[in-house]
């Protein structure tokens, strides 16, 4: 099998984070694998996440279980394979009371969560009393932790082992080789390849439609913003953002605290750049639970993506992160997706092939 596998060649277009494992799932397989990216591997949207690997607690209030659970598949793959450079992250949301529809909705929702998860739960969620004595950064008026467990990944370090287990695996790596010429027969830039993967995150439609191919599917160009805060905290949060309509993690990174994301419809996935009232919204969102503020001034780094979201409905903020696969002839075009669930997209195009 493996012989008749090798005499067949796959071109991916995109060295993200879903081409790369794609191609690494394709390679072990024993397809020839060739990767172009446009500029360095995993340096667009695939390094501009949360960090987190996990099934989206708040993909629950618009029903996505099954989204969910594959996220939660996923992120107990992730931390199984790659301990050295993931962790279970405990997270906790505070509360003024445990007598209102906020705390109990949460409650529900992060039991349900554990029950996708099934026997890939990574840790029981847990209510904690706060009192106005203990050592907290929060105002006094938080006086009750909503405790739940995420992934949460060092995606510089982890990055740097899945490009060498391309190497490894003989994958040719084309970094700084933009492609804008295929064809749906299995053409790229005049190569012949046995199929065509499209991993170009939201691209996807753009490089289609300038080939001449029908995109299926529509992108909503979501821009997602963080902040690196010189403040140090030892696990996550999770809260209400200001506009009360999503919410904002702060999370320990490298002996700082990342704050995000933001979430901004934007006209084209180049424009991935932070804003001032992005920069406000995110500090003024923290404050509110903070007893001691925190101001620009203590902003160490910014940075911004734009996420592949398919557009489902008029409210992006409730569109699915799930993914969806396009067949035509021997070129297949990836929709949506993120970082956690790579592997689920991967073992489907496997499937496909």
């Amino acid at each position: 099998m493996d012989g008749i596998h090798l005499r067949r060649k796959i071109g991916i277009i995109g060295g993200g984070i879903t081409g790369l494992i794609v191609g690494i799932f394709l390679a072990k397989e024993g397809f020839k694998v060739t990767i172009y990216e446009k500029n360095k591997l995993l340096a667009q949207t695939s390094s501009k996440t949360t960090k987190l690997l996990h099934g989206g607690l708040r993909y629950l209030e618009n029903l996505h279980f099954n989204e969910v659970k594959n996220g939660l598949n996923d992120r107990f793959w992730w931390l199984e394979n790659f301990p050295k450079h993931t962790s279970k992250l405990k997270i906790s949301i505070p509360f003024k009371s445990i007598y209102s529809i906020a705390f109990l909705k949460s409650f529900l929702g992060i039991k349900l969560y554990e029950i996708l998860a099934g026997s890939k739960n990574i840790g029981s969620s847990n209510i904690l009393k706060l009192h106005k004595d203990d050592v907290s950064i929060l105002k006094n008026e938080y006086n009750t932790m909503l405790s739940f467990f995420d992934g949460s990944m060092d995606d510089i370090s982890l990055g740097s082992e899945l490009i060498q287990s391309a190497r490894d695996l003989n994958i040719d790596l084309l970094e700084n080789t933009e492609v804008t010429d295929f064809e749906r027969n299995g053409i790229i830039d005049g190569c012949k390849f046995d199929k065509i993967i499209l991993a170009v995150g939201p691209w996807s439609k753009i490089l289609l439609e300038q080939n001449n191919i029908e995109s299926q599917r529509d992108i909503d160009f979501i821009k997602g913003s963080h902040l690196i805060i010189d403040r140090k905290i030892t696990s996550g949060l999770m809260f209400s953002s200001i506009c009360k309509s999503r919410y904002i993690f702060a999370l320990p990174y490298n002996g700082a605290t990342l704050l995000g994301t933001t979430e901004e419809k934007v006209k084209h996935p180049d424009d991935a750049k932070i804003s001032r009232i992005e920069i406000d919204y995110l500090i003024d969102s923290f404050n509110q639970i903070l007893k001691k503020p925190i101001s620009v001034s203590e902003i160490i780094s910014s940075y911004s993506g734009v996420r592949p979201l398919i557009k489902s409905n008029d409210n992006y903020h409730k569109s699915s992160r799930d993914f969806y696969i396009q067949e035509n002839k021997s070129l297949l075009t990836i929709f949506g997706g993120k970082w956690t669930t790579s592997p689920s997209i991967a073992r489907k195009i496997v499937t496909m092939i």
